[in-house]
């Protein structure tokens, strides 16, 4: 018969292993949205939309300007998903260190993974850190170079489209 502090012991683990799985899945959802952005991105500027548009009946220029327009959408799109997992990964991270630290002294939130205002003798902590938003996170420095690099060459091919005519 397996003692109480082996089981203890396990659901431990058990609980810090369900909360590094949606890290990691977090992480991945973060990795998968640059390769997409990369890739639509890359497909648009191939096709200069006049496949995709082919029956468009506005002008070149016109319709060059409303390409490269249309070119910003999915980088603000994906880099507030981006921003999005990497808030929420955060946010787990704070949970997994909350766990690791109180878990040895009680069972209350035991598998709770959405609860993140935790209250542990008559001390309430808030897992929730400023800095941690999503606007903090599409301005942080993982993400912001990377996001503005393709947003900085849109709007470079935009104003050199729009200064040529």
């Amino acid at each position: 018969m397996a003692n109480k502090s082996t089981d203890n012991h396990d659901n431990l683990h058990k609980e810090l292993d369900l909360i590094q799985d949606i890290v990691k899945r977090m992480a991945q959802n973060s990795f998968q949205v640059k390769a997409w952005l990369i890739g639509i991105l890359s497909a648009l500027v191939v096709l200069e939309g006049k496949e995709l548009f082919a029956q468009a009946s506005i002008t070149d220029h016109t319709f060059s300007m409303q390409m490269n327009l249309f070119l910003l959408l999915p980088i603000f799109c994906f880099w507030y998903l981006d921003a999005f997992f990497l808030s929420t990964e955060r946010l787990y991270r704070e949970l997994y260190k909350w766990v690791v630290k109180h878990r040895p002294y009680t069972d209350a939130y035991q598998y709770d993974l959405n609860t993140f205002k935790r209250t542990v003798n008559d001390k309430e902590e808030n897992l929730m850190k400023g800095g941690n938003t999503i606007w903090d996170m599409m301005r942080s420095k993982t993400l912001l170079p990377f996001y503005l690099v393709p947003l900085a060459f849109v709007l470079g091919v935009l104003f050199y489209n729009y200064f040529r005519s």
